[in-house]
C-alpha cells in the first residue's frame, strides 16, 4: 500500500509539473504572438493600399485614353506632324501661300455652313468639356477653340446647362 501511495504521490508530482510546463509554454506563445501579429497586419495593409492605388491609376489612364480617342474622333482634321520635316509654308512661295490660306478660309467659310445646316448632336464628354472650361471662366471664344466647336454651339449648350 505504501509503495501505491509513493507510485501516485511521483505521477502526481510530474503531471504537475507537466502541466506547469505546459501552461507556461503556451503563455509563451501568446505574448509572442501579439508581436507577430502587428507586423503582418501593416505588410497587409501596406499591400491594401499598393492595390488600391494602383486600381485608381489604371482608372485614370483608361479614363484618359477615352478622352484622347473621343477627341480624335471628333476632330476629322488632325494629323500628325514630324519635326523633321520642313513644313509646307516655309518651303512654299508667298503667293502660294496667299492662295493655300484662300483655300483654308474657304473650306472653313463652308465647315461653318454646313454645320449651321445640319446640327449633330454634341457629345457628352464634349458638353462637359464646354461646362468645366466655362467654370474655369474661359471666354466662348477660348471654349471654342479648345472643344472644336463654333461659337454658337457653345453658347447653345451653355445655356441648355448640358441637355
Amino acid at each position: 500500500m505504501v509503495k501505491y501511495l509513493i507510485i501516485t504521490y511521483y505521477i502526481e508530482v510530474k503531471l504537475l509539473d507537466l502541466s506547469i510546463l505546459l501552461m507556461s509554454i503556451g503563455i509563451l506563445l501568446i505574448i509572442i504572438s501579439f508581436f507577430f501579429k502587428n507586423s503582418s497586419q501593416k505588410i497587409e495593409k501596406d499591400v491594401e493600399e499598393l492595390s488600391i492605388s494602383i486600381f485608381q491609376e489604371t482608372n485614370n489612364l483608361k479614363r484618359r485614353m477615352k478622352i484622347v480617342e473621343e477627341e480624335l474622333l471628333l476632330e476629322p482634321e488632325f494629323q500628325v506632324k514630324s519635326k523633321s520635316a520642313p513644313s509646307p509654308q516655309q518651303v512654299q512661295s508667298p503667293k502660294v501661300q496667299q492662295v493655300m490660306q484662300a483655300v483654308q478660309q474657304a473650306a472653313q467659310a463652308s465647315k461653318v455652313t454646313s454645320t449651321t445646316t445640319q446640327t449633330k448632336p454634341i457629345h457628352q464628354i464634349i458638353v462637359s468639356q464646354v461646362h468645366e472650361l466655362n467654370k474655369q471662366g474661359l471666354s466662348v471664344a477660348e471654349i471654342s477653340i479648345r472643344s472644336n466647336l463654333t461659337e454658337e454651339q457653345v453658347r447653345q449648350v451653355i445655356a441648355n446647362g448640358g441637355r
